[in-house]
């Protein structure tokens, strides 16, 4: 008999420590649900493979896309990789419109006029060292 009260007990212990906490209609009333105040433009993808690009303290900093402004196909890619072989990295960009290419090697005059005479280029190197290639272990 004293193992079944103390069982029962246990048991209604047990249930009565489930049922406790805050009851949210409680909690909730007399306030009004917060609006959220303006969000921050969301930085695109391009814009943060740059920013990786720099944090990774590449000297030659170019972004690719195709002239008119559509996804980059094989071959383009293909033409990409070709004139940037010496490149650190080359990264997919922009929902496959562009490529970020990092470099702390100068890519070569021909090179680049081939990237030129095929692509949109823009030049985000870094200002200090454009004229000539850099080793990344020395600076």
């Amino acid at each position: 008999m004293k193992k079944l009260v103390i069982a029962v007990f246990a048991c209604l212990l047990t249930a009565s420590s489930f049922g406790c906490g805050a009851n949210e209609g409680i909690l909730k009333s007399g306030k009004e649900t917060p609006v959220p105040g303006p969000v921050d433009p969301a930085v695109s993808s391009l814009e943060l493979d740059i920013d990786y690009m720099r944090t990774a303290d590449f000297v030659f900093i170019f972004v690719l896309r195709r002239k008119d402004g559509g996804v980059l196909d094989a071959e383009d890619k293909k033409v990409i990789r070709l004139q940037t072989d010496q490149a650190n990295r080359r990264v997919s960009s922009d929902g496959g419109k562009a490529v970020v290419v990092g470099s702390n090697y100068k890519i070569s005059p021909e090179k680049m006029t081939e990237l030129y005479n095929r692509f949109a280029v823009e030049n985000f190197s870094r200002q200090d060292n454009v004229n000539g290639s850099v080793n990344g272990n020395t600076k």
